[in-house]
């Protein structure tokens, strides 16, 4: 075997890894788990967005926390941005409870990787406790804009669980 066939081949597996792992993201491809602490923690596909400033980008990825009350979660998340002077914008976990139809969500700053007054970037508060049952959750960020916020070009990360 030539050294130009062992790279090709190295090429081909590695094209094919990436492929099958955007596949999952685009698809929307999340386990379904829960945030009882009892229960595993579920997954949210990637959030791909971009980023206010020349040439940002960011990659988020979120999973859910066990809070003490019952149906209700908490989201942490993990960003990995690019690009230089990138600018503040907000992300918005959305929720809506399949079971019993209620949906709300929650908006939190960004600043470059942090999740700006939340400690180890963990989002919780009023608007994440979508009670017992089924959820389905999703990501999506906007850029502070004066008069209106704009939606940021992303494509959002999403997970379904269910609360106990």
């Amino acid at each position: 075997m030539s050294l130009k066939n062992v790279s090709l081949q190295q090429f081909t597996f590695r094209t094919g890894v990436v492929a099958a792992a955007m596949v999952a993201a685009w698809s929307g491809f999340a386990g379904t788990s829960g945030a009882n602490p009892t229960d595993p923690v579920a997954q949210f596909t990637p959030t791909l967005t971009r980023v206010p400033g020349p040439n940002c980008a960011a990659i988020i990825n979120a999973e859910t926390v066990a809070q003490p009350q019952s149906g209700v979660f908490g989201l942490r998340v993990k960003i990995t941005q690019t690009g230089e002077f990138c600018g503040a914008y907000h992300v918005t976990v959305h929720w809506r409870n399949v079971d019993t139809g209620l949906t709300s969500g929650q908006s939190q700053r960004v600043e470059g990787t942090t999740v700006v007054g939340l400690p180890d970037n963990v989002i919780t508060g009023m608007g994440m406790g979508p009670g017992a049952g089924k959820v389905e959750a999703w990501i999506d960020t906007y850029s502070e804009v004066y008069p209106q916020n704009v939606d940021l070009e992303h494509i959002a990360g999403r997970a379904t669980f269910t609360l106990a």
